[in-house]
């Protein structure tokens, strides 16, 4: 359960001037058109921090089930059929695959 937590946490901080910033800056004599995947970079890994976090706190919470010795069959049940998993790691395979698709965006224009 700690390392979740810290995974988590390690992916949720970020410094105040990302990484993003650092490409904007590198590419600053670029067309506005670079400067919008830029955005749209940001945005989505944006989301794609947030859908992780959404999915390790799924797991966080099927590992605190498992370890409950009091945890009920419905509890369990409710983890398995339930509690919004698998859109959760949709919505994480989406944004993977949108930051995907802006870095080759940027690497085309570099």
């Amino acid at each position: 359960m700690i390392r979740r937590r810290e995974a988590v946490a390690r992916v949720a901080v970020r410094p105040a001037e990302g990484p993003v910033e650092t490409l904007r800056r590198r590419l600053a004599g670029s067309t506005a058109r670079e400067h919008v995947v830029l955005d749209f970079l940001e945005d989505d890994l944006r989301e794609a921090r947030e859908a992780l976090e959404a999915v390790a706190s799924w797991i966080g919470g099927v590992e605190d089930a498992l370890a409950d010795p009091a945890a009920s069959q419905e509890r369990l049940l409710a983890l398995a059929l339930g509690g919004g998993a698998v859109d959760r790691v949709d919505a994480l395979g989406g944004a993977v695959a949108s930051v995907r698709r802006r870095i080759a965006q940027i690497v085309a224009r570099m």
